[in-house]
């Protein structure tokens, strides 16, 4: 189905067009009838000889209703531009105009109507004049129809255009991401809480279980309706009427959206929004940092904060990088257009597309990380795989770009051409781009040789350390360990990293405290000092005593001795002598061998147990599960 929505001044004739194309009046409010305005959304159909359907968005052309117009041209195919004869180009003539070229409209035709009311040199005059208007515009050559809704004159062109539309226009594209932004909302007797809408971006089914925003609760479709008939199936351009389950009426709102997406939790978490904006080149005032706007992203409008990303102010007729700061969280995708208007007075300052989600709005020190967002300034597939990979180093190929109006197969075209570029690749199930990864690899491996050089002693970093001297790379730094691992740029040592082919070495009062601790392990080699002795010296003693540990020049056993490693090898040995040559091992004879007191005795043996070589029967040891090995 494709849908055309109405442009133009108030009492240009919108709605008298449409009711004649389509019989319906549009004007389906009784405030509307007696005012004779369009205030809402009106809806038509159009049936063309093939048995082809378009939907008819009628807008309100008032300025105070402007909020209602952005609604409808929101999901639209095309744009029927309606100048009266007797008017000409008009305040809403520009705004609406600017407003759909603003929400990335790209089809639509012009009709000048009332053209009963004016001489034809007169329509030769206003047609020249709309079209310098539109020069340079996606209406730059658009159709133009005279008619007159009164008498009917006209028509008959304008109908033959539309049978022909739909072979003109490609319907709405199936993404696997359904979404419909609430128009209306209604109780329906015997069917509870009714929403429309356009559908865009995938399915609704029968039965389908849906979120809805912005309660943040799942429902299920209970019926589907479309051109007034119950369907099985939505597809995506379709008008489409939903009745839910699972959901109480009052969280069924106008501006509200139902996903086949369950889990809104993203959008709800991250509410800034990074936006790509165009200041109309007719604003009354600039987008200046930290003025309160409204932006318009499908039926939704929300109020909030705008900060400017390089500049205190964005001009008429300029563009830059804005971060929205809402007063309460949007759903949008990136890629979704909007427009941004001032609170008070209602006037239309600019729109643009969505560039990113945030957390939170960015201090003026968190900008560099933030770079990416320039590369999408310029809105191309390949650009934007790049920058999302830029941002998150690696991402999964399952949940790339999975919120932005990008179908997966469209996403899996755009990287495997840039993999062919040599400009993507992948690690595992993660993709990386290979620019970004040397920049990583390097840094990454920058802060091991700055945190280590004057630590020679240590045996690595632990993933908590890594955590927290990499906090820039967020959820991606396992990957980028374990990639690393791979390249054999690190060594894992147990639960520690450290830079491959690097040897522990010690230096300074670490070395001195060590050497003192090795002659004191020496001296008596069976009778060794306590843990708690040895590291009475303080940190440097405790430096050196991990030191020992993890280069293996001694053994700890239990939680308070340490062996020379040579020391311990000779227990080992004995013991595994002792077992090979008799059944039992006791505490007596390791005394007999080596002189131990119970209370080396019986430290020795529980850490033997602990290490498999033997394993305790009553008062005894025997061969453990792990003697042979």
């Amino acid at each position: 189905m494709i849908v055309i929505g109405t442009a133009g001044h108030i009492d240009h004739g919108k709605s008298s067009i449409v009711k004649r194309l389509t019989g319906t009046d549009p004007d389906r409010l009784p405030e509307e009838k007696a005012r004779g305005m369009t205030i809402d959304l009106g809806f038509a159909f159009y049936h063309t000889p093939d048995g082809q359907t378009l939907a008819l968005v009628d807008v309100p052309g008032h300025e105070r209703f402007v909020k209602n117009m952005i609604a409808g041209a929101g999901g639209i195919d095309s744009v029927m531009l309606v100048v009266a004869a007797d008017d000409g180009w008009m305040p809403q003539s520009e705004e609406h105009f600017q407003i759909t070229r603003l929400l990335g409209v790209r089809h639509g035709f012009v009709v000048i109507n009332k053209i009963d009311l004016v001489e034809p040199d007169w329509l030769e005059l206003l047609e020249q004049e709309v079209s310098q208007k539109l020069t340079g515009s996606f209406l730059d050559s658009a159709r133009t129809f005279r008619v007159s809704a009164e008498t009917g004159a006209g028509f008959d062109h304008l109908r033959a255009y539309l049978d022909e539309l739909t072979d003109r226009l490609e319907s709405r594209k199936d993404i696997g991401k359904a979404r419909l932004a609430i128009d209306r909302s209604f109780i329906r007797p015997g069917m509870g809480g009714v929403v429309t809408g356009t559908l865009r971006g995938g399915k609704l089914t029968m039965g389908q279980p849906v979120g809805v925003w912005p309660a943040m609760i799942t429902a299920r479709v209970r019926t589907l309706q479309s051109r007034g008939y119950d369907v099985d199936t939505a597809v995506p351009g379709q008008r489409t009427a939903v009745s839910l389950t699972g959901v109480d009426r009052e969280h069924l709102v106008r501006g509200g959206v139902i996903s086949d997406r369950t889990d809104l939790t993203f959008f709800r978490d991250h509410p800034v929004l990074a936006l790509s904006v165009e200041v109309l080149h007719n604003a009354a005032v600039p987008l200046d940092d930290r003025r309160r706007v409204l932006i318009i992203v499908g039926t939704t409008e929300v109020e909030g904060e705008v900060r400017l990303y390089d500049r205190k102010s964005l001009g008429a007729g300029q563009t830059g990088l804005v971060f929205f700061v809402p007063d309460s969280p949007v759903y949008a995708l990136v890629g979704d257009r909007l427009v941004l208007r001032l609170p008070s007075p209602m006037i239309t300052l600019g729109g643009g597309a969505v560039l990113d989600h945030l957390a939170a709005a960015p201090r003026r020190k968190e900008l560099d990380r933030l770079g990416y967002l320039q590369n999408r300034m310029t809105p191309t597939l390949e650009a934007l795989i790049l920058s999302e990979l830029c941002k998150k180093t690696f991402e999964h190929v399952d949940t790339l770009l999975e919120s932005a109006d990008l179908a997966k197969s469209d996403i899996k075209t755009g990287v495997e051409k840039l993999i062919r570029e040599r400009r993507v690749s992948s690690f595992g199930a993660y993709l990386y781009s290979t620019e970004r990864l040397q920049v990583v690899s390097k840094n990454v491996t920058d802060v091991f040789r700055r945190e280590l050089e004057d630590k020679p002693h240590l045996k690595g970093l632990s993933r908590t350390d890594l955590e927290r001297l990499l906090s820039q790379y967020g959820e991606a730094i396992p990957v980028v360990l374990d990639y690393l691992v791979d390249q054999g740029q690190l060594e894992v040592r147990g639960d520690l990293y450290d830079l491959a082919g690097r040897g522990m070495s010690l230096k300074g009062v670490i070395k001195q405290a060590h050497d003192e601790i090795i002659a004191r392990l020496g001296k008596q080699p069976f009778d060794p000092p306590s843990l708690t002795d040895l590291a009475s010296g303080g940190k440097v003693h405790q430096q050196a005593i991990k030191y020992i540990i993890e280069s293996g020049e001694g053994y700890k056993c239990g939680s308070d001795f340490i062996f020379l490693a040579d020391a311990w090898a000779q227990i080992v040995a004995f013991v595994r002598e002792h077992l090979s040559r008799n059944e039992r091992l006791t505490v007596a004879d390791l005394r007999d061998k080596f002189g131990f007191t119970r209370k080396f005795g019986i430290p020795i043996l529980e850490e033997l147990d602990r290490l498999g070589l033997t394993a305790r029967e009553g008062d005894y040891r025997v061969k453990g599960k792990k003697f042979e090995t």
